[in-house]
């Protein structure tokens, strides 16, 4: 008896020390979890920020890809003529050349013949005796009248040849004048819509440098906090793992005295409920992991029956997400208990049942780091302080 003693007393102090170890971790892993929750949030929004200067960036990128092809198509309109209005002022200055010698040719005809009207003036009329005495006969003299004819005939065809030709350079050159205008009004207007162009091109540009420089340092904040995450999940995943392994010492501390059926406390309070089992209890109502614990963690063995902590409707009974399977039983009066992450389920739902009735086994199911009892109370739906009641 006194050897059985002394083994419970040192089960229930090594107990008792993990229990204090459990709690220390279990309150680091809370503010992991908090950490954790914040970089979450910071990650989020971070990852947001980069998506929405993606989005910025590609509605840039979609308005510059048409301005770009329209520059380039305008770059080359204007390299086109520039070299035609190249090739024109080359023309128009040999036309300019061309009319110069005409009229400098034409400018010759006209006094060559001035001068040899002068001379016919000079001389007088011609008198025909003197010109048969000077040639010696009538016919000789006859076909110098005709010479002298053609001779003024061929002078005035030349006068009216080079006045046609002169008229005829001036008419290409004012037309080469005229494309040359048109043309350099052209270039001028092409040259003004790619400057056009790329001054809304540059002001895109600069803002698509603005945005990447934003997005880059978005994108490196992100991988640093990212990393930071990946970090505190580790440390919260490294502490979880000694929860659970603590808590399996726990279980393992208390087995001694679980050997046999679980006895509860069958003395209901002054709320009226009892314990649902008889553990541990390894985690309070409140504030844990960054998130709020709405009920109270009582470590048990795997398998240790569940009683109802008064009497009741079930309300639900069988998987819930989190809580693995799950029992909630309605107590009336707005009041509700509800016992999570069992190995099994012993009761439906809308089936009455008495206070201390077995309505599950304890287990590990849903999310959980080791086997225990969820406790929770609720009053019209909101979730109260369970050690309010026991």
């Amino acid at each position: 008896m006194l050897a059985g003693a002394l083994s419970v007393a040192g089960g229930m102090a090594m107990s008792q020390s993990t229990v204090q170890k459990k709690r220390s971790v279990d309150e680091r892993l809370d503010r992991a979890q908090q950490r954790l929750q914040r970089v979450k949030r910071r990650e989020r929004v971070l990852t947001s920020q980069v998506a929405v200067y993606n989005d910025r960036v590609r509605a840039v990128e979609t308005k510059l890809a048409p301005l770009q092809t329209r520059l380039s198509s305008l770059e080359t309109e204007r390299e086109r003529l520039v070299q035609r209005l190249a090739d024109l002022n080359r023309r128009l200055l040999d036309e300019k050349r061309r009319l110069a010698t005409a009229e400098d040719l034409l400018a010759k005809r006209r006094g060559a013949l001035a001068e040899r009207l002068r001379f016919i003036y000079d001389q007088g009329e011609i008198d025909p005796v003197l010109v048969m005495l000077q040639s010696g006969s009538l016919s000789e003299a006859v076909e110098s009248d005709s010479v002298l004819q053609r001779i003024t005939d061929r002078d005035g065809n030349l006068v009216t040849l080079t006045r046609e030709h002169a008229e005829e350079v001036r008419i290409s050159r004012d037309r080469v004048q005229r494309d040359r205008d048109e043309v350099k009004s052209a270039e001028e207007r092409t040259a003004k819509a790619a400057a056009d162009v790329r001054e809304v091109t540059t002001e895109l540009n600069d803002t698509r440098a603005r945005l990447d420089t934003v997005r880059d340092a978005r994108r490196s904040l992100l991988d640093s906090v990212q990393g930071d995450r990946r970090e505190l999940e580790d440390h919260t995943e490294s502490l979880r793992q000694q929860s659970a392994a603590l808590a399996a010492k726990i279980v393992q501390a208390q087995a001694p005295t679980a050997s046999g059926p679980t006895s509860v406390n069958r003395t209901p309070s002054s709320a009226g409920l009892i314990w649902p089992v008889s553990g541990t209890l390894t985690s309070g109502f409140g504030y844990r992991w960054g998130r709020m614990h709405e009920g109270i963690d009582i470590a048990v063995p795997s398998g240790t029956p569940v009683a109802a902590a008064a009497s009741g409707t079930v309300i639900w009974a069988g998987w819930q997400g989190g809580y693995g399977n799950l029992v909630v039983i309605d107590h009336g009066g707005g009041i509700a208990t509800a016992y999570g992450h069992n190995t099994s389920v012993t009761v439906s739902v809308g089936q009455q049942v008495g206070q201390g009735s077995i309505i599950a086994y304890s287990g590990s199911t849903g999310r959980s780091t080791g086997p225990h009892v969820h406790f929770e109370v609720r009053v019209n739906g909101s979730a109260v302080d369970p050690m309010g009641y026991l």
